[in-house]
């Protein structure tokens, strides 16, 4: 057990470090915006190529929240089914549910890295200020390839979960506790 919480420990270090990089992305913008917005309110000239800097840095605050949201299990779900049908069923659809999810970040890596590659050989650049995107694309394509192995460590946290722990019917059942205890 000890190997797989110190999987469970890097792969929630290395998600944090990569929200952490979104979140400094992100609080660049906001200090780009605000200084943009004064500048215009003060009558000055705004910032040159204001929205270029948005298009290279918004793909990697927006992804760089997937990683952690998978492995802390905060993606959308609907579990209204899993308890109506109980506790078995409910785990069994929820590794359904991480399978189904690993094959949508599959298709969408799979679309990262072909736009990553036309980006690249046309030499794409943002509008004003020619900062070519390619670059920027790619850091957001690795945050999103990194969602697949957190999705398959998911899968296997759900399959020991269905497979190899037991389910607790009742959790009032005193024998339980005293197991537990």
């Amino acid at each position: 057990m000890k190997i797989l919480e110190n999987l469970q420990y890097r792969l929630d270090l290395v998600c944090k470090i990569i929200a952490t990089v979104g979140f400094v992305f992100l609080i660049f913008m906001s200090f780009l915006t605000m200084y943009d917005a004064l500048m215009r309110w003060l009558l000055l000239p705004s910032i040159p190529g204001f929205g270029d800097w948005g298009l290279i840095s918004f793909p990697i605050i927006i992804c760089a929240t997937f990683p952690a949201v998978l492995l802390h299990r905060k993606n959308v779900s609907i579990e209204f089914l899993g308890a109506a049908l109980g506790p078995v069923s409910k785990k069994f659809l929820e590794l359904f549910a991480s399978i189904l999810t690993l094959v949508f970040f599959y298709f969408l890596s799979s679309q990262f890295v072909l736009l990553g590659i036309d980006l690249q050989e046309n030499n794409r650049t943002t509008g004003v200020e020619k900062i070519p995107v390619a670059f920027w694309w790619w850091i957001a394509t690795v945050i999103i390839l990194f969602c697949l192995p957190v999705q398959v460590w998911m899968i296997f946290k759900n399959i020991k979960s269905a497979f190899f722990e037991k389910i607790n019917f009742d959790k009032n059942d005193p024998l339980e506790k005293k197991e537990n205890n």
